[in-house]
């Protein structure tokens, strides 16, 4: 109304003409701000958890899946962060803030993850910012390239590289997102988005000679933790054994998010999660709920993983010739894609450091199978890069690289021998017999798939005007 009558504490009676002044006069007895969000699942509302048995299981399981597909990449990475850094069994156990160095190139045995290359070492740290920034040195190098390739918990990707310090080296201060201190003189503040981080290392290597300057510069990268630690994080919460299934996946969720927290604008999210436990004032305990109740969460994160499966094969974008351009590292908000790419293999980089394209299929579509079939795949430009390109054989069963007597997991332009044709083009033939024309990479007699990765990709390979061409069907193997 225009006008109106406010009664005033002391009993008073004040004409009000308008209604900005009865608002401001309203606003300085009662608050119009909504109500701080729950932190318990008492917070949740009872009128938010039906009391009908089949409502509730319909509201357990979509939180399931939703938890599910959201923290995938992050219960992924947990799990080696649990074998390095906090399982003093592990026969890979470093603890945090220590490197551990793969001193040879991956062959079809690695099991740090999935889908690996074999063009560079390895090596992984996880960092822990809880007691104090965490300081990185890098030596200067004279590496084809390298990378410290830096993730937070839920895989998002960043790096310290040939591409953005150059090859000078420099030291590096890793401090969470708030803080506020001064960095020493010379060094550089990297401010992360988690406090827990996974760091892969990549340092180039081919040869012999190449593999032991890899090595020479895997021991010059230094990790320097906290002169002076603080003390320990004031979340109190046990970390949790990685285990299968759905109990174990929630209990190491809510470890993950109470240590770290989340990513701006995901509060609403994870709000929704409280049913399950996670982020409870209780731990999560599905051996504590209801046989209805648990079978509801469980139904939702299986679907959620045969969503993730069967995600995996549509990685990326179609190019048209039987490959797919993997968009990998840019995540915002599309979880699904996180967590397929985690999936398929842990470790994805930007494609301005590592583009590259995945092929399991030829021609119109066919699945590549070396059973009965091989293949040619004809560079007729080499990819444009800065620094080197490979194409790669994995067994389509194991995601592994394909174990053969030659031990030849890859032809690259650093193949040694490589042919080239006399216009610059470059013919890999791909097959289970063994091939003396061209380049041959051995396939498995069984589905295989190929990755090609460009790694400093030029601007043709960004913008997309380079694609690798098709994979051509070669006749029957001999």
């Amino acid at each position: 109304m225009i006008g109106g009558i406010f009664r005033t504490t002391i009993g008073a009676t004040i004409a009000l003409s308008s209604p900005l002044l009865c608002n401001a006069a309203y606003a300085q007895t009662r608050s119009f701000a909504a109500p701080e969000t729950p932190a318990s699942l008492e917070g949740y509302g009872a009128d938010m958890l039906p009391r009908d048995e089949k409502s509730r299981a319909a509201l357990l399981r979509v939180a399931a899946f939703d938890a599910t597909i959201y923290g995938m990449a992050a219960y992924l990475q947990y799990e080696q962060l649990y074998r390095q850094a906090l399982d003093r069994t592990s026969g890979n156990f470093t603890g945090f803030n220590r490197f551990s160095h793969e001193r040879d190139l991956a062959g079809p045995d690695y099991a740090t993850f999935k889908v690996p290359n074999t063009d560079t070492l390895y090596s992984t740290a996880w960092i822990d910012l809880t007691k104090g920034p965490v300081e990185i040195s890098i030596p200067p190098t004279r590496l084809k390239y390298f990378t410290l390739n830096i993730f937070d918990i839920f895989g998002n990707p960043s790096n310290l590289s040939n591409r953005t310090i150059g090859f000078k080296g420099g030291r590096f201060l890793l401090v969470p997102r708030d803080w506020n201190g001064a960095a020493p003189a010379g060094v550089t503040v990297y401010r992360a988005a988690t406090w827990q981080l996974w760091i892969l290392m990549r340092a180039f290597a081919q040869s012999p000679g190449e593999v032991r300057d890899a090595r020479a510069f895997q021991d010059a990268v230094k990790i320097v933790p906290p002169a002076s630690p603080q003390p320990s994080d004031p979340v109190n919460v046990a970390p949790p054994q990685p285990a299968s299934g759905v109990a174990g996946y929630l209990k190491a969720l809510d470890y993950i998010l109470r240590i770290n927290g989340s990513q701006p604008g995901e509060e609403a999210l994870l709000s929704r999660f409280r049913p399950l436990g996670i982020l409870s004032d209780q731990p999560v305990d599905l051996d504590a709920i209801a046989p209805a109740e648990r079978a509801a969460i469980e139904s939702g994160y299986a679907e959620a993983l045969t969503l993730i499966t069967t995600s995996k094969a549509q990685l990326g974008e179609p190019t048209g010739t039987g490959w797919m351009k993997v968009n990998k590292g840019v995540y915002g908000f599309n979880y699904v894609r996180r967590s397929v790419i985690n999936m398929a293999g842990l470790g994805a980089n930007v494609r301005e450091e590592n583009a590259s394209y995945t092929a399991f299929t030829y021609g119109k579509g066919a699945p590549l199978d070396a059973a009965g079939s091989s293949y040619l795949l004809h560079l007729q430009t080499p990819p444009p890069v800065d620094a080197f390109w490979s194409v790669t054989l994995y067994d389509a069963k194991t995601f592994a690289l394909y174990p053969n007597p030659d031990k030849r997991y890859l032809v690259s332009d650093r193949t040694k021998g490589l042919k080239v044709e006399r216009d610059g083009s470059i013919r890999i033939r791909i097959g289970h017999a063994p091939s003396r024309q061209d380049n041959w990479l051995p396939a498995p007699a069984g589905p295989f798939f190929v990755v090609l990765r460009a790694y400093g990709p030029k601007a043709p390979m960004l913008e997309g005007h380079w694609l690798p061409p098709a994979i051509l069907a070669d006749g029957a193997a001999k």
